[in-house]
Parts: C-alpha cells; sequence; structure tokens
C-alpha cells in the first residue's frame, strides 16, 4: 500500500490512528513520568561533578536536567486531562447529555449554563483537544530546549577556540571573541524576536527578504528542520496557541522550583551562645 499523502487508504489509516492514539500516549506517559522522575537526582549528582571537575560535561547536564522538569510537568498535566477525558466519557455513556430541564434551575440560570457550559460532547471534544495537543507540545518543547542550548554552546566552544586553543594572541583571540559575540547575539535576537512574535518576519516581504538567509542558517545550527512541520501544524491553530501562552509561565514556574535544594549543615550551636 502506498504510504504517500495523497493517498485515500493512507488518509484513512491516520485517521484510524488518529481516534485510537490516546491509548499508546498513555502507556507511553505512564513509562516516561517514572524514568524522568527516578533520573532527577542522578543527574544533578553528575551534573555538580561536572562542575566540580571543571568537566565539559558541565554544559550537558543543565540541559537534561531542564528538559526532564519540562517533560514531568507536560506529562503529569496530559495524564490528569486525559484521565478526566476517560472518566468523562465514561459518564456520557451512564448519562449522556446534560438535561438542563431536569435541573430545575431559574430560567436565568437554565440559560447561562446552556451558553457557557454548553453540551457535555462539546466538553469532551475539548479535553481531547486540549490532551493531543499536549502531547505533541511536550516533545516540541523538548526539541526547542535543545536548540536553545546548542545556540549557547555554539558560543561557548567559539569562545574556547579563540582563548584557548593557542593560535591567537590573549589580546587578538579577546577581540575576535568580542566581535563575533556581538554578531552572533544580534543574529539570535533577531530569531527570538521571530519566535516571540509567532512569525512576524516572515509575513513581510522586505523582513522576509532580510531574514531568510538567518532563517535558513538557524534552522539547521538548531536542528529545526527535524521539527518543523509540527510547529507550523501547531502555529496555525489558535487553539493550540492559546495552551503554548497558558503552559509558558507553568514551564518557567516549575524550573525555578526545581532549583532549590535542601542542605543539611553540620554547625551546632552550643547552648548558651549567643548568634550576634
Amino acid at each position: 500500500m502506498s504510504t504517500t499523502p495523497s493517498n485515500n487508504k493512507f488518509k484513512e489509516l491516520l485517521d484510524k490512528l488518529q481516534q485510537e492514539s490516546w491509548q499508546l500516549e498513555l502507556l507511553i506517559t505512564g513509562f516516561a513520568i517514572f524514568g524522568l522522575f527516578t533520573s532527577l537526582q542522578p543527574i544533578k549528582k553528575l551534573w555538580y561533578q561536572a562542575v566540580a571537575i571543571e568537566s565539559y560535561n558541565k554544559y550537558l547536564f543543565p540541559i537534561v536536567f531542564i528538559a526532564c522538569v519540562v517533560l514531568i510537568v507536560n506529562l503529569v498535566i496530559h495524564v490528569v486531562l486525559r484521565g478526566l477525558w476517560i472518566g468523562a466519557i465514561g459518564l456520557r455513556y451512564v448519562s449522556d447529555e446534560i438535561d438542563y430541564d431536569a435541573l430545575n434551575y431559574s430560567k436565568r440560570f437554565t440559560n447561562y449554563l446552556r451558553k457557557k457550559v454548553g453540551s457535555f460532547d462539546k466538553y469532551i471534544n475539548v479535553l481531547e483537544n486540549y490532551c493531543s495537543i499536549l502531547f505533541a507540545i511536550t516533545f516540541l518543547a523538548l526539541f526547542y530546549i535543545v536548540s536553545f542550548f546548542i545556540c549557547t554552546l555554539i558560543l561557548v566552544f567559539v569562545g574556547n577556540f579563540f582563548i584557548k586553543s593557542g593560535l591567537f594572541s590573549e589580546f587578538t583571540g579577546t577581540m575576535l571573541l568580542g566581535f563575533f559575540a556581538i554578531f552572533y547575539f544580534i543574529l539570535c535576537i533577531v530569531i527570538f524576536i521571530d519566535f516571540i512574535t509567532q512569525g512576524f518576519l516572515k509575513r513581510k516581504e522586505w523582513t522576509s527578504f532580510l531574514y531568510f538567509p538567518i532563517y535558513k542558517v538557524f534552522s539547521y545550527l538548531t536542528l529545526s528542520f527535524l521539527y518543523r512541520p509540527l510547529i507550523y501544524n501547531i502555529l496555525d491553530d489558535k487553539f493550540s496557541k492559546r495552551l503554548i501562552r497558558i503552559l509558558t509561565p507553568i514551564y518557567i514556574l516549575a524550573f525555578v522550583l526545581s532549583t532549590f535544594n535542601s542542605i543539611r549543615s553540620n554547625y551546632v550551636l552550643k547552648r548558651g551562645s549567643s548568634t550576634t
């Protein structure tokens, strides 16, 4: 059977897989959450060891740790929403649609609930959309994190080349690194502006003409060519963009909370001593 996008049988197969994908989502999510939670402490330990011995791995472990935190946040939210979706499906089998007349509320509240709550099928459909999009965004966020740190590591490695390679004097290496860092930082700012505005630089003819070479170069540097179809399929949907805006502060909060450490001290305050 041909698997080209224009083939009708292939489209039917995709539609079938789309309807049954929730089972695979839950299976993957369960194993992933368990593995990610158990790996956080070992990753932290290896990170601290790499920093202590000044190993280049100290640049790798922050990427892995942040990626794990983001994946855990997304997957836990996904499990909760998917569990709510399964519960709603089961409830629909028992009681079907919401019967607002049977609630015997006043006309004011009945009209309000019909407008704001709507049908139970609509509620189930919204949960399904959230779950499916969130599962895709989970791995897209992982790619974004990897891309961000690739951009950072490029500057680190170029700095080591100019300063520590021995090919340049200290003054010449510092000057070359400074010029490169300024140029590279400006390009990164341009990419970030297009990312935050969700493609503003691609919409105008003159900005797209100037931005296109930068876009091509960074698409290879950040490996975005591997996940670009996923990005544009999310960006063309208002529902998906709204979910991304909701998740962004959650990512920041989760990462900040994950950096807090409880450190035990061997200091013992003797009885009768003053702390002043």
